[in-house]
């Protein structure tokens, strides 16, 4: 599903103050390596052309609402991770079930499993 012409970047900037990505001296910053796969996750499925890049902004600040609104303690990436799962459910590109699945199989394996 490649858009076809010359790569660039998702317009990170375009998230906005209540979605803003972590940064530290101007660099990105990421507490644990998933957390660096997740966001890599979501720039390579915007520019294989699966989503537009508001469509994911929009569900992560909404996902970053819903959890302040219930007083999650929950990290950016797991705010971020979450609105990924939500926008690959709602294109009918990942199975709720499958979701799921997988999460449940990540939480129970061995703390060295890549």
């Amino acid at each position: 599903m490649s858009t076809g012409g010359s790569w660039a970047p998702p317009p990170l900037a375009r998230l906005g103050e209540q979605a803003g990505v972590p940064r530290r001296n101007g660099e990105l910053v990421f507490e644990a390596p998933w957390e660096g796969r997740a966001f890599g996750l979501v720039v390579a499925l915007h520019e294989q052309g699966y989503f537009v890049w508001d469509e994911f902004k929009d569900r992560l600040i909404a996902e970053i609402a819903r959890a302040e609104a219930a007083g999650e303690a929950s990290t950016y990436y797991e705010r971020w991770l979450a609105a990924l799962e939500r926008l690959l459910r709602d294109k009918g590109l990942v199975a709720a079930e499958e979701v799921v699945a997988r999460a449940q199989a990540l939480a129970t394996a061995p703390a060295d499993h890549p």
